[in-house]
This record gives structure tokens, sequence and C-alpha cells, in this order.
């Protein structure tokens, strides 16, 4: 009877102890799950995440294993006494039986840090400086050839991110159903999409963000009705509303509908760049994500492996090789990942040790980069400095954001910065700062093409600056005017002559029209065949109506209007 009484006791205790144990490892699980949801680590041994999420669920097993010990009464832990009063790891059970479980995780866990300490290195510059430098292959190519001559102004994408931010929250604020709700996003995304007239143009666009928790709360169920498109050649936004659809998946909704976690359940190992907005030629939103994998060691040499895209409205997921993407996503390669392969590629092609001491033939990008619509693409491009001098550019690169190919153009002058200084020096008394800067080929010339800003981020004026000579600065209030100004002090200096490809040609006048266009004197000549445009010249001052005049035509303007060079009367 006593043995029986004995075995129930124990068996009741048992019992008593199953429970909490049971609760203790329930809520191991419920942690790791939570942590996991809220971080969201690629199971790739090749992020950093990844390894980290991983010595956490070794730590939390460790915790777990003297925290069962302690309820159960098995294994207690033996305190052995440091100068620095340390405990040792060593655990006993009932019986004085030693355990080495905790001694083989944290075996484990530093096992696991030298393997990525080996990891790291092997995937070093040091030991890969050629896998760094090869990543990308430079096309040499001459500039007055490889970019096409600047021929009007008026449809050039000057607008940087900051100004497309206050002409955007300004558009949004002018909704009232919608300003209490959301904000326009903080992101914006260069794109070349097509116009009402069927051309490729540039624009900035960025989806509207819930403001609050809050409101996600209060308008989860219609979603975000839209978008902003900012027009970067005409500094004008608009509100694009969605018409029976709204976006449903963003970086500012939570749980299952926040674009992060939507991207990571669909590609549980991807390792993701740059995620971005986009829109298609219809107008439609998208998020595009590059994805990455290493090419050298675990973590060394990173480079897009794979483009993602993700509707916004249903979320629905397709992967590409960057090949093959579709033909509207507009970045695949970033900015900051452009430049940085660039880097590698001038400063790792002579090896580690060269770019290290010698610095043999190295060169690295300047601080910071512009973009460029070329046909149907958008084009990231920076200067080119020499590591010994970063006052002056070698030449500039330009890439392809979707395919990823470079071009190098040897142009010698100035970096974007001492231009940048040099437009702001000619109307200092204002206080203007200029923005990165558009390149431009004007007649044969490399120029920068900035606007100058106030302090409120408003728009003043415009300015070009030689590459070559940056002292050879030219402001005004119109892009128009600074374009004339700017060829003129041009034919001046004789860098530049009339293109050889002008076309000679002969109209007879009907009528003389002078305008003042910001300060300059503009002369229309109007005639059976077109409109002329010209800078006053004492030449028109002997034309009658009904005369003949011979002229040089440089090229059709926007309007319609034919500008004209070397007018004589006939």
């Amino acid at each position: 009877m006593i043995l029986k009484n004995k075995k129930k006791h124990r068996d009741t205790r048992e019992k008593s102890r199953a429970l909490p144990v049971i609760l203790l490892l329930a809520a191991a699980v419920l942690l790791a799950g939570i942590v996991y949801y809220v971080t969201l680590p690629p199971m790739n041994i090749h992020s950093g995440g990844f390894w980290t999420y991983v010595i956490f669920l070794l730590i939390l097993t460790v915790v777990c294993y003297y925290a069962i010990g302690i309820l159960t009464g098995k294994i207690f832990a033996e305190t052995v006494r440091f100068p620095s009063g340390a405990i040792d790891f060593h655990t006993s059970t009932e019986g004085g039986k030693k355990t080495k479980f905790p001694r083989l995780i944290i075996g484990v866990i530093g096992a696991i840090l030298v393997f990525l300490l080996i990891g790291s290195l092997a995937g070093s510059s040091i030991f890969r400086a050629k896998t760094y430098s090869s990543l990308i292959t430079v096309e040499d190519a001459d500039f007055a050839s490889g970019i096409d001559e600047t021929e009007y102004v008026t449809d050039i994408a000057l607008m940087d991110t900051a100004s497309a931010r206050i002409i955007g929250a300004r558009t949004l604020g002018t909704l009232s159903d919608l300003v209490s709700q959301y904000e326009v996003s903080y992101r914006y995304t260069q794109i070349a999409m097509q116009n009402a007239k069927g051309e490729s143009h540039p624009y900035k666009v960025s989806p509207l963000e819930y403001a609050s928790f809050f409101k996600w709360v209060q308008n989860k169920a219609a979603g975000i009705p839209g978008y902003v498109k900012v027009d970067t050649v005409k500094f004008e936004a608009e509100f694009v509303r969605l018409s029976g659809e709204y976006i449903r998946y963003s970086p500012s909704a939570y749980f299952s509908k926040n674009l992060t976690r939507t991207l990571r359940f669909a590609c549980p190992t991807a390792i993701f760049g740059s995620v971005c907005f986009e829109v298609d030629d219809n107008g439609h939103p998208y998020w595009v994500a590059s994805t990455m994998k290493p090419h050298a060691g675990l973590f060394g040499a990173m480079d897009v492996d794979q483009v993602v895209t993700l509707d916004a409205c249903t979320g629905e997921v397709a992967r590409y090789a960057p090949a093959e993407s579709p033909d509207w996503i507009d970045i695949v390669y970033y900015g900051d990942l452009i430049c940085q392969k660039y880097d590698w590629y001038g400063m790792l092609r002579g090896g580690w040790l060269n770019s290290e001491f010698s610095q043999v033939n190295c060169v690295v990008t300047t601080d910071d980069f512009g973009y460029k619509i070329i046909g149907n693409d958008v084009y990231i491009f920076t200067g080119v400095t020499s590591t010994s001098n970063d006052e002056a550019n070698i030449g500039f690169i330009l890439a392809n954001s979707r395919t990823g190919d470079y071009k190098f153009f040897s142009v010698a002058g100035a970096e974007e910065y001492s231009a940048m200084s040099a437009a702001e020096g000619s109307v200092q008394q204002y206080g203007y700062r200029a923005s990165f800067p558009s390149l431009l080929n004007v007649g044969g010339e490399a120029t920068y093409f900035m606007v100058l800003k106030d302090a409120s981020g408003i728009v003043k004026m415009y300015s070009m600056v030689n590459v070559k000579n940056y002292n050879l600065v030219v402001t005004s209030t119109t892009q128009e005017d600074v374009f004339q100004k700017y060829k003129a002090a041009l034919k001046q200096s004789g860098v530049t002559e009339i293109a050889d490809d002008a076309m000679p040609g002969e109209a007879v006048l009907n009528e003389i029209v002078y305008v003042n266009e910001a300060g300059a004197t503009v002369v229309y000549l109007k005639t059976d065949s077109g409109v002329y445009k010209m800078p006053f010249d004492e030449s028109v001052l002997f034309l009658e109506p009904g005369d003949t005049f011979t002229f040089l035509k440089t090229w059709e303007l926007p309007s319609g209007v034919t500008e004209i060079t070397n007018l004589k009367k006939k």
C-alpha cells in the first residue's frame, strides 16, 4: 500500500510539472514565430539575417533547457566562481550525472561564428578582387556621337526627388477626401512612361500611404485609392485615382497586406535589394523588387539575380530573369548598386594591393548620380574621378537601369559638385541652391544643365555649365533662354561652331514680331512656310514684308517654331 501511494504521489507530481513545461515550450515556439514574423529573415545561408535568427533559436533552446530543468527539478546549475563573477554552464541531474547539452549548443554557436568569419573573409575583396571587378563590362564610347545632341531643352527632366516631394504633397493637399487619411510616400521612382501622345516621357511616381495605424484600420477595407505622378519636365503633378481597384499591398499596411511580409512569404529564400513603386504603360501600379545573390564567398560581390513584380492591387507575384523582365520595368539595377559595381571595377581591376597602396589607374564614381531618359529606358549617369583628385572628372558612366549595361565617356572636366558651386556662385546674391545636374550634348560639348532653387525648394532659375570649362556659366529664368544664351556663349568663346548638318533655307517675310523674353529681345518671322525664331540681330532691321531672306536652320522647337541663324536679305 505504501508503494502504491508513493507511485501515485510521484505520478501526480509528474503531471503537475508537465503542464508548465508544455506551456513553456508553447511560449518558446510562439516567441520564435513572432520574431520571424516581425524580422522576416530570408531562409538563405547567404543572408546575415538568416544566421542571426538561427543563433537566436539556439540561445532560446538553451534558455528553455534550463527553464525546464528548474520547473521539473531535475536539472540544476552548478555555480563556479571566477574572479569576474561568471557562472559555469555545467549542469547535473538528480543523481549528479553531468549533461553536455548546453555546452553542445554553445559549441554549435561558436562553430557558426567561425563559419561566418571564414565565409566573409573568403568573399572579401582582399582575396576575390578579380571577381568583384569582373561583375560588369564597360564599353568605351565617344561622347559627341554616343549621346544624341540636344535640340531643345524643354523636354529635359530636371526635377530632383526633393522638388517632386514638395509638389506631390501639395497635390494631395488639394484633395479634401484624402488629405486627412493618407500621405504621399517618401519613395519616388524615376520612370519612363508613355504620355498622351504615345511618346516616352520622364515621370516620378509615388504611392499614397496610410497616415497612421488607426488610419489603416479605418481604411483597410477600401485600400489606397491611387498614386501621385509628377511630370519632371513641366514641374507639374497630378493624382492618379485608380478606377475600380485600389492599392492593397503597401509598406504602410499591416499584417498580411504589408508589402515586405507579402514579398517574404511569396519568396521565402530571396535576398531583396531595391523595392521600387512603378506603373506600367496603362498606369497600373506594381512593386518591383530586385533579388540578390553573392558571387564571392558567403556575402561578397552581391548582384541582381532575379526581378520580382508584385501587383499592388491583387498581390499577384511574378519572377523574371533580369534580361527577360517586361519592358515597362525601369529600375532593376538601382543607382547605388550601379555606382557600387563601377567602384569595384574601377578600384579592384588592378588587384587589392594596388587599390590600397599604389592606386595606379584607380577611379571611383562621384558622390551622387542623376537620371537620363533615352528612348524607353531610364539611365543612371555619374561622373568618374581619380582617387587622387576628387575636384575633377575624367569622364562619365551611363548605365541602363533595366539591363545593367555600362558605357564610359572620356570627357575630362569639372565634377558635378564643382559645376553646381559655379552655378550657385553666378547668382550668389540670391542664395539659390543648385540641384544635381543633368548631362547634355550641346554642339558636341558635354554640358551640365541644372535648376537653381530657393530656400523653400521652389525652382527660380536654370543654369548651364560647360564640363570642360566650368567658368563658362549661364543662368536664366526660362529653359529656352538659358539654352540660347549658352549656345551664344559657346560660339563667342570659340568652343563650337554651327553644326555641319545645319540646313540652309529660304523664305518670304510676311510679318516681323519682336518679343521680350526674360529680358532679351527675340525676333519672330512669320512666313507662308512657317514661323522662324532668332535672337535680335541688326540684319532684321533691313527686312520688310515681301522680302526674301536666307538662313541656316538649326532645329524645330516643340511649339512648331523653327530656330534659325545667319539670316541675310536676298
